[in-house]
């Protein structure tokens, strides 16, 4: 409940990357409480995630620092055969097309950036406020929107001025908000082995760094993606991480068996062999990669139909609970730093309590058909499509002014 201060109280169920970003966009004005049922360590792991300007704008106001994260620019896409020789080879001017670049990070890094930025001293941010409060290993498994107030796991019940449901793509609160009979994730056909590779690994397996990992080191870092041309929808997305120290492999491949553990989960144990297997024809220095690295893990693609709706009362849906997309745009976490800068609305002078039913509304009205437009492009281009196809919706993706540039154009 508001403070004596009049600040507002919020709830934020959930500790991934659209969670943490919330965090630190409301902690200056509100009290914010961040309830994970997992363990500290949630939503992290060693592979590669990438940032688009319509995010890294919003990163950039709120103190985001690359240098932490390891961060790598990314200048342009390169596409190339199995065998590594290039079909398709672009530069890309973010910064100059966009007001922003575009930049590749280790994932864990990337969320403990975030983690800090909603969780240290305000005065080591430069910022005022209080950081918000986390709160571990009991989560959220029912709330009253109408109330602002939440059940948790260990049955106690804590209540707030705002709940924002940031619970993932299996959000077990979903349906309270969109219904019983809402959209599930459905399964895109295609299975993600993610896998992060040091350079000093690189070189012990392959005796020097592979052409296209030195290529990559110069001014301008390319997103490379390695197609099979043959008709088996199987590619492999490499990037660099950590000042290029690492690279990411994406190797994405029809999916041959359905497995809970996959469905269930973005890091699940892989198995290697099986992944060496489907990619032995690539390049020697990929399938040799796959080899060394360190974790092999599996996710199953999936992604949402778009809701009807994300608010209820004081409740509202972001992120992955609110309009999970496959990676083939590498838009999903960009979306959901869009959803935490909405929150601004928040924040305004003179918002009450009385205001917030209202101010959830405005956004949902401003981000749903957003993220929705978001959905489609990647779906579009998720399959069967060349190098250049692919960039083609650059422009919408990456082009997002805030909230209240949203709200102008409704």
């Amino acid at each position: 409940m508001a403070g004596d201060d009049g600040q507002l109280s919020v709830i934020v169920v959930g500790s991934g990357l659209a969670g943490l970003a919330t965090a630190r966009i409301l902690r200056e004005k509100c009290q914010v409480t961040v309830y994970e049922r997992g363990e500290p360590s949630t939503a992290t792991g060693g592979q590669g995630i990438a940032n688009f300007p319509n995010a890294i704008k919003i990163m950039q106001e709120i103190g985001y620092d690359p240098e932490r994260s390891g961060s790598v620019p990314i200048q342009g896409f390169r596409t190339l055969d199995k065998n590594a020789n290039i079909i398709f080879d672009t530069e890309f001017p973010f910064q100059e097309k966009y007001g922003a670049p575009a930049m590749s990070h280790m994932r864990v890094d990337f969320r403990a950036e975030l983690l800090r930025l909603a969780t240290a001293p305000s005065k080591d941010l430069g910022i005022g406020g209080e950081p918000a409060k986390m709160i571990f290993n009991n989560g959220v498994k029912d709330f009253d929107a109408e109330a602002g107030e939440v059940t948790l796991d260990d049955g106690t019940k804590a209540k707030a001025d705002v709940v924002i449901i940031a619970d993932g793509i299996h959000s077990r609160l979903r349906p309270k908000i969109a219904g019983e009979d809402c959209p599930k994730p459905q399964k895109s056909g295609l299975t993600c082995c993610r896998v992060a590779v040091s350079a000093n690994q690189a070189i012990e397996a392959l005796s020097s760094l592979p052409d296209w990992w030195e290529n990559s080191k110069g001014d301008s870092p390319r997103i490379m993606i390695f197609e099979a041309r043959d008709g088996t929808d199987r590619i492999m997305v490499v990037y660099g991480l950590r000042h290029c120290s690492y690279m990411n492999l994406s190797c994405i491949f029809v999916t041959r068996e359905e497995k809970e553990s996959t469905t269930n989960s973005w890091f699940a144990e892989g198995d290697r062999q099986e992944m060496l297997d489907i990619f032995q024809d690539f390049h020697p220095s990929l399938v040799k990669l796959i080899g060394v690295s360190t974790e092999v893990k599996l996710w199953e693609l999936q992604d949402l139909e778009p809701l009807d709706k994300w608010v209820d009362g004081r409740a509202i849906l972001i992120g992955d609970a609110a309009h999970a997309m496959t990676p083939m745009q590498g838009q999903g976490a960009n979306i959901s730093i869009e959803d935490a800068e909405a929150f601004k609305l928040l924040i305004q002078p003179g918002v009450t309590r009385d205001d917030v039913p209202a101010i959830l509304k405005k956004i949902e009205a401003a981000r749903l058909p957003r993220a929705t437009a978001i959905l489609h492009n990647t779906r579009k281009t998720s399959r069967g499509v060349t190098g250049g196809e692919r960039y083609k919706v650059m422009d919408e993706n990456c082009t997002y002014h805030g909230i209240f540039k949203a709200l102008e154009n409704l």
